[in-house]
């Protein structure tokens, strides 16, 4: 029986860079101990904070930004924002935090070593590091955020 091909990604799908970018830093991690996680906002929906598994990296698309759009309307070149959010647990040093600030130092390093002028296919350029959120703080956990631009063409059909 024969099978048929998988269709190609269709070109203005925003999320399709999500498992290029998956993929890229599972292998930068490949081996590591303890082992790192590597999820998405889909992996992480509905897991209350301390259930979900750390250290991580989370995988997040926080939207973009016209940079160009042609007069007749018809196509528009985009930014859009990449999160690679170094997550870990660590209660070694609750009280100042050190100890899990460290942590996620490493871990976010190590992400944004593995993500910089990376090119995920159906984009117009490789990742490029911008400003991105401040990190988050709650019982151990620390969320250390890098953001990455990439650029996309977005067309009519």
């Amino acid at each position: 029986m024969a099978t048929t091909p998988a269709a190609a990604p269709h070109p203005n799908n925003f999320l399709e860079p999500e498992a290029h970018l998956v993929a890229r830093l599972k292998a930068a991690f490949a081996g590591r101990k303890p082992a790192v996680h590597v999820l998405t906002a889909a992996d992480l929906a509905g897991i209350k904070e301390e259930h979900q598994p750390t250290p991580a990296v989370h995988v997040v698309w926080n939207g973009y930004r016209v940079l160009e759009s042609r007069a007749d309307g018809r196509a528009a070149r985009l930014d859009h924002t990449w999160l690679a959010v170094a997550t870990v647990k660590n209660v070694r040093t609750l009280q100042s935090g050190a100890a899990a600030r460290s942590e996620a130092g490493e871990l976010a390093a190590q992400a944004g070593a593995a993500l910089m002028g990376f090119r995920p296919p159906n984009v117009a350029g490789p990742l490029r590091l911008t400003r991105g959120p401040g990190a988050g703080h709650n019982a151990g956990f620390v969320y250390l955020p890098l953001a990455f631009l990439v650029e996309t063409v977005f067309k009519a059909d």
